[in-house]
């Protein structure tokens, strides 16, 4: 079986680092590679450019951020969508665990 890769654009950035605020300064981009549910038999893979940013504030604590999903599409540093985490949580149940792996 083939995969699937869609390559999306630049994601929302939600907030900014520490202290909430948006930023405009780019500091580096990097690319993230995330699975998603199969479609008529194939897997499917999402290419995100993401970027980092400076944050200008003084007073933050974190200098560098990351643009981020909303967490109910794709979670922090997770490798798979919401929705297939869900499907492969609920086999893990169904199936007792070891016989669900592989399934992935």
């Amino acid at each position: 079986m083939g995969v699937c890769k869609f390559s999306c654009g630049h994601v929302l950035v939600q907030g900014g680092g520490g202290c909430g605020r948006p930023s405009r300064r780019i500091q580096s981009r990097y690319i993230r590679r995330v699975a998603d549910l199969p479609v008529s038999g194939r897997r499917v893979e999402l290419v995100i450019k993401a970027r980092r940013f400076w944050c200008d504030t003084v007073v933050c604590g974190r200098r560098i951020f990351c643009e981020r999903f909303d967490g109910r599409i794709l979670a922090r540093y997770s490798r798979r969508t919401q929705r297939l985490e869900t499907i492969v949580h609920h086999l893990g149940l169904a199936l007792g665990g070891r016989p669900a792996a592989g399934l992935i």
